[in-house]
């Protein structure tokens, strides 16, 4: 489309005939967002009121800080009031108030970044949404998933892996499409889209305005979204228009009349120039001609458009607004959670194979290490044939501990942004997804003991029984699954996979000093003595030295001289304890310390 024909035609209204179906207006009535620091007091946004319809496709544009985002976050509920921000203003759908949980039952916001499971295809992603959010049997929810895949163009790669950091998958434009697609398939009446085309080529982005565009007018929904420069091609396929500049509204109406207003004051847009590039260049505040000038917007605001404004918002709709969606059962989320989080292993490479083929390395050369440990038999009175029994055990205590906590350490942080995001969605409840993450890991935590002792117990010369060696897997597998929890606890406290991995070292150290192997528990100091029934070091190491020594040749009393006193079936028991008290604690952060995603 050439810039001569987008000026010819940039008046006109194109015709629609929204659909028969019941829309949603928001409405927002002289919102006040404002930014105390110790250092400053700032303004965000002074006073705005305003409405956008349905059948309806609303852009907001203003220049960077002047506070589009801000506005489009405090529409969604995005948004509170806390010591640094103070929020006034009322929001309404329908001229029914709305909060952040009762959003979700008939609005979607889709973020800026397209935050969805890179080892799910297409198809997937949305069939996962749809039985977790919509009501009604399976065949409805398959029908909508068609139905979603046809509207965002998605029938040809439905069926690819979305792809990612890890491996290649589908396009950022079909990638987006099903960010999109992924908050339609409960078919709310309104959808919030953050910078829908960053990122994304003038055709891309293109094609992703012109199915939200279709959608709002043949499914009569109100669709609004921030956009920083939007090429010419795109700015006609907005309905209606909301421009920003230093936290106030300076044209809110149609798309087709703001060339004519903005004209009618002697801001006149040449006649083969982009109008969305005319009016960034007449908005931003970095011009100093420009600021002297937003008086001049402000008062021709008040003037011409606001009386408009408040005409409409009396006017707007007041259907009942219908919930269409809600959160399915719990053991449904659990089910689906663990589905996807199984997939999820068996898709990427890094989560399972790598993890095998490192016990089975480690297994071999942790037995080569050990394999010329003295016999018990000839060496009975040996302290230093001794003291190498007891480094082998706790060197295998801790491979126990690491092989859980480390995987799970960088997983938690890398899936936050998709848990965060989904659960703002009110798709799950957080407890659903920590459960569903404990049984699939279960696998790997139960596997990689039994691969890793299985082939370095015997290979170093530990008590030969096979009921000692029976103990000795049970005890790592306990171990594992301390270690799982207490990656999962830390991983929780950090939202970077770095900070986790580098800080989770520091605070182990503590549990690894108490352990009973570098210092006797005897001649530890009353005052932190304590600390060792917080080590689950101390308590395998323990077990196992207990497991090992059992009927030993040893003359010397390597238990009694470490001043082990806990006993082996109390070890056990208190690993247990450790695991559960771990993972309650996770479970907590990673409930409390949810934040909402903007």
């Amino acid at each position: 489309m050439s810039n001569s024909s987008v000026q010819k035609d940039i008046n006109k209204v194109i015709p629609y005939n929204p659909s028969t179906k019941s829309g949603v207006d928001i409405i927002w009535r002289d919102v006040k967002y404002t930014a105390h620091t110790k250092k400053y007091h700032r303004e965000i946004l002074k006073g705005l009121s305003g409405i956008c319809k349905s059948g309806e496709m609303t852009a907001i544009m203003g220049s960077s800080g002047a506070g589009k985002t801000t506005l489009l976050n405090i529409l969604c509920c995005r948004a509170d009031n806390s010591d640094e921000v103070k929020l006034s203003g009322e929001i309404t759908a329908n001229g029914q108030s709305f909060d952040a949980r009762s959003f979700s039952n008939f609005a979607a916001y889709v973020m800026q970044e397209d935050l969805i499971m890179e080892t799910m295809t297409v198809r997937e992603a949305l069939q996962f949404a749809a039985n977790l959010k919509m009501t009604g049997n399976q065949q409805q929810k398959d029908e909508k998933v068609n139905e979603v895949l046809k509207i965002m163009r998605l029938e040809k790669c439905q069926n690819s892996l979305i792809g990612g950091i890890t491996f290649k998958g589908i396009t950022k434009g079909e990638k987006k499409r099903t960010s999109i697609a992924f908050e339609l398939v409960s078919d709310p009446d309104v959808i919030f889209l953050d910078e829908p085309t960053s990122g994304l080529d003038s055709f891309t982005a293109y094609n992703v305005v012109d199915v939200l565009q279709q959608y709002a007018r043949e499914q009569n929904k109100t669709i609004i979204c921030t956009i920083h420069q939007p090429s010419s091609e795109i700015f006609m396929k907005f309905d209606r228009l909301i421009l920003l500049v230093d936290g106030k509204f300076i044209y809110q109406g149609p798309r087709s009349k703001v060339i004519q207003h903005f004209a009618s004051f002697g801001f006149q847009c040449p006649q083969l120039s982009n109008p969305a590039d005319y009016f960034m260049s007449i908005m931003h505040a970095e011009s100093q001609e420009n600021r002297n000038n937003y008086q001049t917007y402000f008062e021709h605001f008040d003037k011409d458009l606001n009386p408009l404004i408040e005409q409409e918002i009396q006017q707007h709709s007041k259907d009942l607004i219908v919930h269409k969606s809600g959160q399915s059962p719990y053991l449904q989320q659990l089910r689906l959670l663990t589905i996807r989080s199984f997939l999820n292993m068996r898709r990427n490479p890094i989560l399972a194979r790598s993890r095998i083929v490192q016990a089975i390395i480690l297994g071999l050369f942790t037995g080569l290490v050990y394999s010329q440990l003295p016999d018990p038999a000839t060496h009975a009175n040996d302290q230093r044939a001794v003291n190498d029994y007891n480094g082998a055990l706790f060197f295998l205590g801790m491979v126990m501990h690491m092989n859980t906590l480390l995987p799970i350490v960088l997983t938690i942080p890398s899936e936050r942004p998709v848990f965060t995001k989904e659960e703002n969605a009110k798709l799950y409840a957080v407890s659903a997804y920590f459960f569903s993450k404990l049984i699939v890991e279960s696998i790997m935590i139960i596997l990689l003991p039994i691969i890793y002792g299985s082939i370095c117990y015997y290979m170093i010369g530990l008590n030969a029984g096979f009921g000692n060696f029976c103990f000795f897997i049970f005890i790592s597998i306990l171990q594992s699954f301390v270690g799982n929890a207490h990656g999962m606890l830390c991983g929780s406290i950090f939202k970077d996979a770095n900070t986790a991995i580098t800080l989770t070292s520091i605070m182990i150290m503590p549990f690894m000093l108490f352990g009973g192997f570098y210092k006797n528990s005897d001649d530890m100091p009353a005052w932190n003595r304590w600390i060792q029934w917080t080590s689950n070091y101390r308590y395998v190491f323990e077990a196992y030295a207990r497991n090992n020594y059992e009927d030993s040749p040893f003359q010397i009393d390597p238990v009694a001289q470490l001043g082990l006193n806990f006993g082996k079936w109390k070890c056990a028991l208190l690993l247990f304890v450790l695991f559960i008290v771990f993972q309650m604690l996770a479970l907590l952060l990673l409930k409390f310390k949810k934040q909402r995603m903007q």
